[in-house]
């Protein structure tokens, strides 16, 4: 059980509840108890503190009553509560460990941080122990007499903490985030000559001479006027010093309080920049570590180095500091320009001119712009150092089912240093999944109460409030107003959202490294960071303007969802999550379930359970895993590009009452495996097994590359009864621009550096000729991991499709066939589906009226159904369309 008095008198249990002691008698006890902790403490002394005024008829009794109720509240806290209050002659006494009472840990912090030489342990010690403090001492008994001399002596301790804080920070450069510390605890004790001291220095490090100069003439008169005294001798000192400008207003840079991760390759490739040219700006969003990465390069840089900070000066400070440094220094760090991007520019131009041995390295959230300036973006961490940072930040060791819940949280906290440091003080109390749990809550979470550091760098809100205020109004409603987006978004996205033109705001907004723009193989896009995008929206209801932008952004992608744009066979539920969850901003939560059972059983219309799965071999040694479904006449279902057997299990389903059918992965996807080099004639063994396994010959209904493949092994002699194909996708003279002749190598080079969502998006925008508008929200889906799963089969199927050429063999083959395609779809399918009708011996050509060739299972089955029991196909090369 733990006690404290730095604020208001409280208990916790081992657990770290709150005791609640209700009556203020029986706190009262506890806190004369604390006073004197494992001190007898009299009982006459007890009952006169207790009731100054009047004393009860039985004042022994009256104490013993109180002393057994908090005895009792204790044991109902924690099993042997009640033996810390002791009864010992001449009173009571509680047994309490010094450790155990926050003053008592406070005290023993402070005395280890003396013992520090090191100023960054020292200074991390120090802030430790003031972060005790919840308060004034005593806080509700402070006024009482019993406490006030106890509650002195703490603060008199407290404050003594915060002038060696001070100092200490001033010795690591930290000047600038100490001013507006220091100023609120000078206006709170304005006769401190050491704490004043310590502010003047501040002020001056930060080239405020003026308020320097200023704040001593303050005191001085005070303490004339008050005191009749004269101030020290070490500060009239100070006081000379700053008039004759002894120091430059630089500093040597800072020391880190702790060690920088992930972030080598990056020091590395800054320092080589700053090798070749004499402006580097560090751009970035708050809290990614740019002023930790410049402060890095700084402490490697083998010249000398002059630190400023420019965020806590004004334009006239900054002007100041030409005088001092031009021509002194090989590398001059300017931080956290974006404050006073104008005087920024203009002092870093003016040097860099003055003298030409000088660098000079800045950051800012948005480029100086200015003639030599070469930009750094500060990414945020990948994964795995993200990782790795919050771990160490937390301090503690993770179990093992820890693991994938803190990768999660450093997703949804974009890799931000600031942002995983913070959620990362949490962990002691809330654990990993309490961390995650309350992340949707993310600005509290993240808003612990912390001792160093700027303000605007001590939670996550004050990181973004800083960017937020550097903005135009503008720039603020186009950045709530895109904030909707679950993910990347296009300009015509966020024109449609916003309702305007905002190619130039989008652009600003990049600058100030707000939004991120990312080239995708579809073209370039913007991108918010989760937290941004939180804070955005919660200003955007603030404004009153959420309903009317949702109403904007549900009506863009509902009109997406509905256009007639091509489409890739078995995937409609990726164009239904335009229209449904996408466009509710809802995408956390998955609104599309299979046509599974509670149980998990797949099941036909007809209530038939998925009779069988399991895997055959091929002629290499291949295991291709296949499902069965049904009675009846047998069927093989061969997908196309990112087609697994999945994808047909709705249509098999629907075709299960009449047929066994079978569906499979072709080799490299799903549960089959791969044997490498890739051949097309193995994709035709690897159909000849599964239907020789299933006792052919097979009627077979194939989609795009599976289709093609269907008619090859047809051609090959693989025993196929009849064919259904769906939009075999040849590119025929002038119908369309042919596929560029390195699409392979492209897609496999992003594939093997682990982009397979960019290798997805390739193919669809440049083969399947998706809009990017259409297929960027279609990657914050569900349904697009099973897409990344196939990402690798995807040269695949172009070895299968080879010159996207109708072959000449398909004249060779009487298998009786029908092609469908929509009357949706793109007119080069249209004339491919016609010309392969044309080409084939015996087949016919039909349209799906009023559907893209994607038709859902219940128009597609019946025709199936229809084709495949018949004896054979007309001879003619057109039927009668029927209206579906």
């Amino acid at each position: 059980m733990r006690f404290g008095v730095l604020g208001p008198v409280a208990v916790w249990d081992g657990g770290g509840r709150v005791v609640r002691v209700a009556d203020r008698k029986v706190r009262e006890v506890l806190a004369q108890l604390l006073v004197e902790a494992g001190v007898p403490v009299p009982a006459s002394r007890l009952i006169d503190d207790l009731w100054p005024q009047r004393l009860p008829a039985n004042p022994a009794n009256a104490l013993q009553t109180r002393i057994s109720q908090l005895r009792r509240a204790l044991e109902d806290a924690e099993p042997g509560g009640r033996e810390l209050v002791v009864s010992q002659p001449p009173g009571y006494l509680l047994r309490v460990a010094p450790d155990k009472v926050d003053s008592g840990r406070f005290r023993a912090l402070v005395a280890t941080a003396r013992a520090t030489a090191d100023p960054v342990g020292r200074a991390g010690i120090l802030a430790e122990a003031l972060g005790l403090w919840r308060g004034a001492a005593f806080a509700d008994f402070g006024e009482e007499a019993f406490a006030r001399a106890a509650a002195g002596r703490l603060e008199e301790e407290r404050l003594a903490a915060h002038e060696e804080l001070a100092e200490t920070r001033l010795e690591l450069g930290e000047h600038a985030a100490l001013v507006a510390e220091l100023a609120d605890l000078v206006a709170r004790n304005p006769l401190r000559q050491r704490l004043r001291g310590l502010y003047m220095r501040a002020l001056y490090a930060s080239a405020k001479h003026i308020e320097a100069l200023e704040t001593y003439a303050e005191l001085r008169d005070r303490l004339v006027r008050e005191a009749g005294l004269d101030p020290a001798p070490e500060l009239s000192a100070l006081h000379q010093a700053i008039l004759r400008q002894d120091v430059p207003p630089a500093l040597n840079p800072p020391h880190a309080l702790a060690g920088l991760i992930g972030r080598d390759g990056a020091v590395r490739e800054v320092a080589a920049r700053l090798a070749e040219a004499r402006l580097v700006t560090l751009t970035g969003t708050g809290g990614v570590g740019k002023t930790r990465l410049a402060l890095e390069v700084a402490h490697r840089h083998a010249g000398a180095v002059a630190w400023v900070e420019l965020a806590a000066a004004g334009d006239d400070e900054v002007e100041r500091l030409v005088r001092g440094l031009s021509g002194r220094e090989s590398l001059l760090v300017l931080d956290n320009c974006e404050h006073v991007i104008g005087a920024a520019a203009g002092v870093a131009e003016r040097l860099l001119r003055a003298s030409a041995g000088l660098r000079v390295l800045a950051t800012s959230r948005e480029p100086l712009a200015i003639p030599g300036e070469v930009l750094w973006e500060v990414p945020p961490l990948e994964l795995a150092n993200a990782i790795e940072l919050f771990t160490a930040r937390a301090g503690i060791p993770l179990g093992g089912n820890d693991s994938g819940t803190v990768a999660g949280i450093c997703r949804r906290l974009d890799g931000i240093p600031l942002a995983l440091e913070l959620a990362a003080t949490r962990v002691r109390g809330l654990g990993v999944h309490g961390v995650a749990e309350r992340l949707d809550d993310r600005f509290r979470l993240l808003a612990p109460r912390t001792h160093g550091g700027p303000a605007r760098q001590r939670t996550l809100r004050a990181v973004i409030d800083w960017s937020w205020r550097l903005l135009s109004d503008d720039e603020r409603a186009v950045l709530c107003r895109v904030a909707l987006h679950a993910d990347t978004f296009t300009r015509q996205a966020a024109e449609a959202v916003c309702a305007e033109d905002v190619a130039d705001v989008l652009g600003r907004l990049v600058d100030r490294s707000l939004l991120a723009r990312v080239d995708a193989p579809g073209g370039m896009r913007y991108r918010l960071l989760e937290s941004v995008g939180a804070y955005c929206r919660e200003r955007l209801h603030e404004s009153g303007e959420y309903e009317a932008v949702l109403k904007r952004h549900t009506a863009y992608y509902t009109g997406l969802s509905t256009r007639d744009e091509p489409r890739l066979y078995g995937h409609a539920p990726l164009f239904a999550y335009l229209g449904g969850e996408y466009s509710s901003t809802n995408i956390r939560r998955r609104i599309f379930g299979a046509e599974n059972g509670a149980d998990g059983a797949v099941r036909s219309a007809d209530g038939t359970v998925r009779s069988a799965d399991g895997t055959i071999r091929s002629v290499d040694g291949t295991m291709i895993a296949y499902d069965r479904y049904g009675r009846g006449p047998r069927i093989v279902l061969i997908g196309g590009a990112l087609n697994d057997r999945q994808t047909f299990a709705p249509l098999a389903m629907r075709l299960a009452g009449d047929f066994t059918v079978y569906s499979y992965d072709r080799r490299g996807r799903g549960g089959s495996g791969d044997t490498l080099p890739y051949r097309v004639t193995r994709e035709i063994e690897d159909l000849a097994a599964l239907v020789k396994h299933a006792g052919g010959p097979v009627h077979a209904f194939a989609v795009s590359s599976g289709a093609v493949l269907a008619v090859d092994a047809a051609a090959h002699g693989v025993p196929i009864a009849s064919l259904a194909l769906i939009e075999p996708p040849f590119i025929l003279d002038g119908t369309r621009s042919p596929v560029p002749a390195d699409f392979a190598v492209r897609l496999g080079e992003l594939v093997a550096a682990g982009r397979r969502g960019d290798a997805v998006e390739l193919f669809l925008t440049e083969a399947v000729e998706m809009p990017a508008e259409v297929v960027a929200p279609m990657r914050t889906a569900p349904a697009w991991a099973a897409l990344e799963a196939l990402a690798h089969t995807l040269v695949y199927d172009l070895a299968v499709m080879g010159d996207f050429q109708l072959p000449d063999v398909w004249r060779t083959v009487p298998v009786p066939t029908m092609i469908f395609d929509g009357d949706q779809s793109a007119t080069w399918r249209k004339h491919a589906a016609r010309a392969a009708a044309a080409t084939l011996p015996d087949a016919v050509h039909r349209t799906l009226d009023g559907h893209p060739h994607d038709a859902p299972p219940e128009i597609l089955a019946p025709l199936l159904r229809e084709f495949f029991t018949q004896k054979r196909v007309s001879s003619s090369r057109s039927i009668p369309r029927k209206r579906s």
